[in-house]
């Protein structure tokens, strides 16, 4: 440790040289992009790898290969696995040493993995899983009580206490800081609360939840009325044939686009390859598949591998299990934040003895609550109708409550839509594309309220665009595949 390091960690950190000295921590002079110049640092090493932290300027920065972890992990695993302390960062786990904590009941968390937990997923492999107690001493920010919530259910709720920093300090480095290093010690090892595990609380024993995370579903005029959450549950009905899957397939484009987010697709009616394929391609490079060149459809396929995965069961008989294993799958090892069903009729039903289908539908929407809530992730069903005749005809959009199996489709989901073209043909017989999609339910006043909005599918762009209900558009030229097979 140079002595620039230790001043600096001694007077701005309250972080003393015996402190540094017990834990992976260096010091040394490195290139930082974000300021575009070299720094003096502390360096934090990894088994694979350091991360490093300029002074006095804030900056970040890390050697290229270093491997997501936690960090001080070795030390933690050749511990007593008693009592283990997690912080959000390493200068936070270094301010619970500074108050006391043994070394080896100490770990640091990545400030931000990107929704990735494919790095806990090893530790608990690797010996973590024996700890008595996880104690969360992580930061009480937005992303901090996110990070929290999914870490108490990757390590389970049973096992899972935390800290709340008291007002003004929003973790343990800044709690060190304003109130001492005995102060910290008082709070992490007298003042940590049990993950709630009953049913019944007082409103000082809840814990924050982490803020809705709300995105828009990229059509400007729809404003307020329409918003889309992680943690939520949507299900999207409509005969077939009105462009269920390829409205929400835009949709859900336009978020994940917009926010950088990475989805999964359980399509088990229309392939991936090439149909799926073909419209994100055509809505990434903004023109049809037919027309684009190598280059565009190489950018655009390689921007799909990042961003899209698929289920796809290997005897074609996915049921609810075997797709709520995959979806855990696909969310802490590739940060999936967008599970979409589509369709449900198509999943095996594994309906229990004496379970009639409405107590079997309200179970399995229960379960897909509980996967949407505990991991933050927005699960949406697409959803057949029952035949027309049953209450209503198909001329007239169905009601959630007209989709087959269960009234729970209407009473059990957050969020609840329907697709819907008033007229297939003009009276000349040609096709018509506007189309209708009504919001029929939002449980929160965050995601809107119950409306509808016109939408045109333009065959020049292979994309839906913006209109007035019941607007008349002039012909439109000859329709592409997009709308075949319930599209």
């Amino acid at each position: 440790m140079s002595d620039s390091a230790i001043e600096w960690a001694r007077v701005e950190r309250k972080i003393s040289l015996e402190t540094l000295r017990k834990l992976p921590v260096a010091s040394g002079n490195v290139f930082f992009p974000e300021i575009n110049r070299r720094s003096d640092a502390l360096i934090f090493v990894y088994p694979e790898g350091w991360k490093a932290r300029a002074y006095p300027e804030k900056a970040f920065t890390s050697r290229k290969g270093t491997a997501l972890t936690f960090w001080n992990i070795e030390a933690v695993l050749n511990g007593p696995l008693e009592d283990v302390y997690i912080a959000e960062g390493e200068l936070d786990s270094c301010a619970l040493v500074e108050s006391g904590l043994p070394v080896d009941q100490v770990l640091a968390a990545p400030a931000a993995s990107g929704g990735s937990y494919e790095y806990v997923i090893e530790a608990l492999s690797a010996g973590l899983a024996r700890a008595k107690r996880i104690i969360w001493c992580g930061d009480q920010d937005s992303a901090g009580l996110k990070l929290r919530a999914a870490m108490a259910q990757l390590f389970g709720i049973a096992r899972f206490y935390f800290v709340n920093w008291p007002e003004g300090s929003k973790d343990a480095n800044d709690h060190l800081r304003s109130d001492g290093a005995q102060a910290v010690r008082e709070l992490v090892l007298y003042g940590l609360l049990p993950w709630p595990t009953s049913g019944l609380y007082r409103m000082s024993e809840l814990p924050d939840p982490p803020p809705m995370t709300i995105w828009s579903p990229g059509f400007n005029s729809w404003g307020h009325r329409c918003k889309l959450a992680a943690g939520t549950l949507s299900v999207v009905t409509g005969h077939p044939g009105m462009g269920k899957t390829t409205v929400f397939g835009q949709v859900w484009f336009q978020v994940v686009d917009y926010h950088d987010l990475v989805a999964c697709i359980a399509s088990f009616e229309t392939r991936p390859k090439p149909h799926l394929r073909r419209q994100l391609r055509t809505l990434k490079s903004r023109k049809l598949e037919s027309v684009m060149t190598d280059r565009e459809i190489s950018d655009a396929d390689r921007w799909i591998n990042e961003h899209y995965l698929f289920m796809a069961h290997p005897d074609r008989r996915p049921d609810l299990q075997w797709l709520l294993s995959q979806a855990e799958a696909a969310v802490h090892r590739h940060g999936v934040r967008i599970l979409q069903i589509d369709p449900w009729n198509r999943l095996e039903a594994s309906r229990e003895p004496r379970e009639s289908e409405t107590d079997y539908i309200g179970r399995c929407l229960r379960e897909l609550y509980n996967f949407a809530v505990d991991l933050d992730c927005h699960v949406q069903i697409l959803a057949h109708p029952a035949k027309a005749g049953d209450g209503y005809r198909r001329s007239d959009p169905p009601e959630l409550e007209h989709i087959h199996g269960s009234k729970h489709w209407d009473n059990m989901v957050d969020q609840g839509f329907v697709v819907h073209r008033p007229r297939l043909f003009n009276d000349k017989g040609e096709r018509e594309f506007y189309t209708e999609l009504h919001h029929k339910k939002s449980r929160f006043e965050e995601l809107g309220y119950a409306t509808k909005f016109g939408l045109e599918f333009q065959s020049d762009s292979g994309r839906f665009a913006e209109c007035d209900l019941m607007k008349k558009k002039p012909k439109q030229q000859e329709q592409t595949t997009l709308f075949e097979g319930d599209q």
